[in-house]
């Protein structure tokens, strides 16, 4: 998929979104729905300026996806696990050890809670953006040990 037929189907994906948040029930879904339609803002703008570089420069290279972004969008928690040095960090906080806190876990809120969001992260998903809308939570030792 070029970039111009990935910034169409972007831009498609973002009106929906946008529609979806006004008919979302409680202030939570709504706010999920606005903000992954802001990060789908700032990827089409980032495809716009490419297209133009493209078209101003006679770029042959017009094939390309060449939106470079976070691996994945966080929109509630997100937690990095660095497994070499057995460290976690949830939200880009302060770093924890696996070893003494244990190991956090991550769960993705409910069809209930996010109002028909998984449709779009699914849709996203098959064109290479990763929305995430996870929990992140660390068990306490009675969880652990049941």
């Amino acid at each position: 998929m070029d970039t111009l037929e990935q910034f169409t189907v972007l831009s498609g994906i973002r009106i929906q979104l946008r529609a979806q948040a006004i008919a979302c029930k409680t202030a939570f879904a709504r706010d999920l729905h606005e903000r992954l339609a802001q990060h789908l803002a700032y990827i089409c703008k980032k495809l716009r300026l490419e297209i133009a570089g493209a078209a101003r420069f006679g770029n042959d290279d017009e094939g390309a996806f060449g939106w470079e972004g976070p691996d994945e969008i966080h929109l509630i928690d997100a937690l990095y696990i660095d497994h070499g040095s057995r460290e976690y960090q949830i939200n880009g906080e302060d770093w924890y050890s696996l070893d003494g806190d244990g190991e956090p876990i991550a769960s993705p809120a409910t069809a209930e809670q996010t109002e028909g969001l998984d449709r779009f992260i699914e849709e996203l998903a098959q064109y290479g953006v990763l929305v995430t809308a996870n929990y992140v939570f660390i068990p306490c030792e009675e969880q652990v040990a049941a």
